[in-house]
């Protein structure tokens, strides 16, 4: 992929925590996850963690281990590779008295192993997530990045006690830890077939980013072709089966999803937040919207909901 449209597509990222928690284990103990709806960040800060995925071998996280655990994978936390108790998370799950989720399967003895875990959503502008392609967990070893650990520390401190700006911190503290996995991951199995699509494909890279850095210019089906090199009918193909949806479609998705972030963070007219996001007529974008979102956009900014797509 080429380096500028890696930038471009990683600079773009919003990076939302869902929940962060810690788990405590003993060299005895585990907790059966099932599966869940969103990415799930392990970081280990200290001991081993023996973490099964289904379907794949256990796999062996030092301090300073990363691991990227695709939604819909049922998970196994331990502190062994033959952990002989195995617990629920609710069998363990207390909230400490500073208020952060602690999954504690140390039995009443001393925790041998300690991970920080936080749910996450990872996209751009609302309209895709780079990591939406990933099918096995991305683990890396980030023992010697200083600045990994203390990113995670800092992490647990805004989520005990928010105060302003805190959600801001984490997403950007944390987007810089996946960078750094991933760069770390790349660099020591390569990036075919371990990363998810978009980052194995540089001429689709080049595509979306130029949708995503303008969204309002012409993107039309033999453009983005020619700006990824292939042939009409390959890149179609290749881009849909990447991305989940046709060229247009997306280069539609994260027009009116571009929309929508300006809609409730400016004052900008309607008017010009449809031609600024590529639409002709404010009538049509209108329509466009509420297709999307169930609501026309001066009721949303009216109403100060954001809307689900549809």
């Amino acid at each position: 992929m080429t380096q500028s449209a890696v930038d471009q597509i990683l600079a773009a990222l919003w990076v939302d925590v869902k929940e962060f928690a810690v788990c405590e284990f003993v060299a005895g103990s585990a907790i059966k996850i099932h599966p869940l709806d969103e990415i799930e960040v392990h970081f280990v800060l200290s001991g081993t963690l023996f973490l099964a995925l289904d379907g794949e071998d256990i796999l062996e996280l030092p301090k300073g281990g990363v691991a990227l655990v695709p939604p819909g994978v049922g998970q196994t936390m331990a502190g062994s590779a033959a952990a002989a108790h195995v617990f629920a998370p609710a069998e363990t799950c207390r909230r400490r008295s500073d208020g952060l989720l602690h999954y504690d399967a140390t039995m009443g003895e001393t925790g041998s192993v300690l991970v920080a875990c936080g749910q996450i959503k990872a996209d751009i502008a609302g309209s895709f997530g780079p990591f939406d392609g990933l099918r096995h967990a991305i683990c890396s070893e980030l023992g010697d990045v200083p600045l990994v650990r203390r990113a995670f520390e800092t992490m647990l401190e805004e989520t005990d006690t928010p105060v302003l700006g805190s959600r801001g911190l984490v997403g950007a503290l944390m987007k810089s830890c996946l960078i750094l996995a991933l760069r770390r991951h790349a660099q020591k199995h390569g990036s075919r077939q371990t990363l998810p699509g978009l980052f194995d494909h540089p001429s689709l890279a080049r595509a979306v980013a130029g949708v995503i850095d303008d969204p309002a210019a012409t993107h039309t089906l033999n453009q983005l072709a020619r700006t990824a090199g292939m042939s009409r009918s390959k890149f179609a193909k290749v881009f849909a089966e990447t991305m989940a949806a046709t060229p247009m479609e997306f280069v539609a998705r994260t027009r009116l999803d571009q929309a929508r972030n300006l809609l409730i963070s400016t004052d900008l007219p309607v008017s010009t937040i449809a031609t600024r996001v590529g639409f002709g007529s404010r009538s049509h974008f209108s329509r466009a919207f509420r297709d999307r979102f169930g609501l026309d956009p001066s009721s949303m900014r009216k109403s100060g909901v954001t809307g689900d797509p549809q």
